[in-house]
């Protein structure tokens, strides 16, 4: 493939309303449904995700940041992942921004029964600053997450998540995976320096995680702590604790995880996800390239492909 190839927009059939209909309303078994709407995404698909696929065979590994595919998950410190730091330092200044302006107190109005995960910014708002999606498609990045998915993956969200102190125990903030698809890579970067009483996330590997939820015969849904409260899972219980420009890539498909919960002080969160384009459904915070990065000519393929524009 060459660089000068033109550029456009690929976009798979949508299925976040279907599988809302089929998963969440008509309870049908989240294999099932995953495995079909996968399968409508494919159709007129088979050349663009061959190529993917072939990408991803030629790296030899996932690169410095690489996933196990066991452990499904790597803590990064702001040193290890380029650009790291800087990104977390731009998101701190459009976060004081949105604190200056009065926006926080806006946003807690509109959710008043909601103290956790306040989206700050999210979606095509990142078309506004294009140097943090540049950041999410780095080589690196991308590398990593094609590596571990087996193909070249889509970003297809993110958000700038804001958690004030809460006492609230509820929803994400209890032990679950996320059910958007079977596999996918999800990176959380900490903006503040981010220690216990700030609600980090909690997570457990991926091979254990399905043996826990094998065990409970979880299929859907939050588990109660009481399903967890073993030594072994206090052992293995990783925190994505750490300095500004530090934190966490995994795979919240698969393991099992909460954050935000019991937060003292604020906590501020860059999330992004990698999805395969044939992924079964999407996020509400779907991410399309910006402008400023459609054109450029010196993106690579891998980049080219991870931002879906071609």
């Amino acid at each position: 493939m060459t660089q000068s190839r033109t550029m456009h927009p690929v976009t798979p059939f949508r299925a976040r309303t279907l599988y809302r209909l089929l998963y969440k309303r008509l309870r049908l078994p989240r294999d099932s449904v995953h495995r079909l709407l996968s399968s409508l995404k494919r159709i007129g698909h088979g050349e663009r995700i061959r190529e993917r696929e072939g990408l991803a065979g030629e790296l030899a590994s996932g690169g410095p940041m690489a996933l196990e595919q066991d452990r499904g998950f790597r803590l990064f410190g702001p040193d290890e992942l380029p650009g790291a730091a800087s990104a977390a330092e731009a998101c701190r200044t459009l976060y004081e921004r949105f604190r200056a302006e009065g926006r926080d107190k806006e946003l807690l109005q509109r959710n008043p029964n909601k103290r956790f995960l306040l989206s700050t910014l999210s979606g095509d708002e990142f078309h506004a600053h294009p140097a943090l999606v540049e950041f999410m498609v780095s080589p690196a990045i991308v590398d990593m997450a094609s590596h571990y998915l087996g193909t070249v993956p889509v970003l297809e969200g993110a958000a700038l998540w804001w958690t004030p102190p809460n006492d609230s125990k509820t929803s994400s903030q209890m032990w679950h995976i996320d059910e958007l698809a079977p596999r996918q890579v999800k990176i959380l970067l900490n903006c503040f320096d981010t220690g216990d009483e700030h609600g980090p996330l909690h997570l457990l590997p991926a091979a254990f995680s399905e043996k826990l939820r094998s065990e409970a015969g979880h299929r859907r849904g939050r588990l109660d702590d009481h399903w967890l409260e073993t030594d072994q899972t206090r052992e293995l219980t990783a925190r994505a604790t750490g300095p500004a420009g530090s934190g966490l890539i995994f795979d919240s498909s698969r393991c099992l995880h909460f954050g935000s919960r019991g937060n003292r002080l604020d906590r501020l969160v860059l999330a992004f996800h990698f999805l395969p384009f044939d992924a079964p459904t999407e996020t509400r915070y779907r991410l399309t390239a910006p402008p400023t990065l459609a054109t450029r000519t010196d993106l690579v393929r891998r980049q080219q492909l991870a931002l879906g524009l071609a």
